[in-house]
């Protein structure tokens, strides 16, 4: 194989329960066989001794695994894959998720087809019943890389890292900020995009994404100053962009569905809390719970009417989810609740 292998695929592996041997299996079936494998492990023995048996009965020269000892979190984790990565493109793959066999060839397909700096796909859901669902938030088409940046502030793009294939020229020295653990690769995504020339959207769902309870990342409640941090983080990722009317409407569409994430989030954790008597004392599920209250109420605050009413014609949907969460947040928790059942089969 090449010393520069065509693309880097950069892999977290934290807790997966076993997953993470489906995942790479997923990488290796790629139709493009030119690229390599970055298993990152991340304070995860079991998975680290998971991986080395597998790759030990299955080696693979594509395959290098960093096996770190601490948890860093995701974001330092995927930094230095980047730093590590030899591709002329890079992407990304969850360990509990999984590649479709032609999401390497497919995307590079369409890339150099565009003379695109990123190519996006849409993936498909798989809920914890075993059904799936083709999702795709853009149409298919070519973008320049800031119409495809204000798609994403809008929620017209997804901020998944998994669903696109990016140049590492246009990746350059933009990273993930470690100091973020919830829309971490909104971030990245915004700065990516901002910064390619063309985007090509595929018409066609090459990721598979498992979803379960501990997927969802209601393990955790986002403290204020977190959500806070990535919005200033996204303001700098998307520079000039903001000088623009479109730009500052689109911005307060993020603003609105980061905060209306924070809250839905802290109010699923509290509905959650009473089952978890087994693995919590009494004690900390009360102080979990007022750390969710005091996150919905700081949510409900930095939700301001004016900026629903300059959300209202862009997404009418987040406008009028952040009125109700602001008038009754007891409905707005029935009503997600609801949602999330349907949606997700949980």
């Amino acid at each position: 194989h090449p010393v520069t292998p065509r693309t880097s695929i950069i892999m977290p592996v934290h807790r997966t329960g076993g997953r993470v041997i489906g995942a790479i299996r997923s990488a290796l079936a790629q139709t493009d066989p030119d690229f390599e494998l970055l298993v990152l492990i991340d304070g995860s023995p079991e998975d680290s001794q998971q991986v080395r048996a597998f790759l030990a009965e299955h080696p693979d020269e594509r395959v290098r695994v960093f096996d770190d000892e601490q948890n860093r979190g995701v974001s330092a984790v995927r930094n230095r894959g980047l730093d590590q990565a030899r591709g002329e493109w890079v992407c990304f793959l969850d360990a509990d998720d999984r590649f479709r066999p032609h999401y390497l060839a497919t995307l590079h397909a369409f890339a150099a087809d565009q003379g695109a700096d990123v190519a996006a796909c849409g993936h498909t859901l798989v809920r914890t019943t075993g059904e799936e669902q083709d999702r795709f938030r853009t149409p298919a088409g070519v973008l320049t890389g800031r119409q495809a940046a204000v798609k994403l502030l809008r929620d017209e793009m997804t901020s998944f890292v998994w669903d696109k294939l990016v140049r590492r020229d246009t990746v350059g020295d933009i990273r993930f900020l470690p100091d973020v653990h919830r829309g971490e690769d909104t971030v990245f995504c915004a700065a990516v995009l901002t910064a390619a020339r063309r985007v090509v959207v595929v018409p066609s769902s090459l990721y598979e994404y498992g979803v379960g309870a501990g997927s969802l990342t209601w393990g955790r409640v986002t403290p204020p100053e977190e959500s806070l941090r990535l919005m200033h983080g996204l303001a700098r990722a998307v520079g000039d962009l903001l000088d623009a009317p479109e730009g500052r409407r689109a911005y307060t569409v993020t603003w609105v569905l980061i905060f209306l994430n924070a809250a839905q989030q802290s109010l699923m954790r509290r509905m959650l809390l009473p089952r978890l008597a087994d693995s919590l004392s009494a004690e900390a599920r009360q102080e979990e719970s007022a750390q969710a209250l005091a996150v919905i109420r700081d949510s409900r605050r930095r939700i301001t009417w004016r900026q629903l009413a300059g959300t209202a014609s862009a997404a009418p949907l987040y406008a009028a989810a952040g009125a109700l969460l602001k008038l009754s947040p007891a409905l707005y928790r029935l009503i997600y609740g609801s949602y999330v059942r349907r949606t997700y089969g949980l």
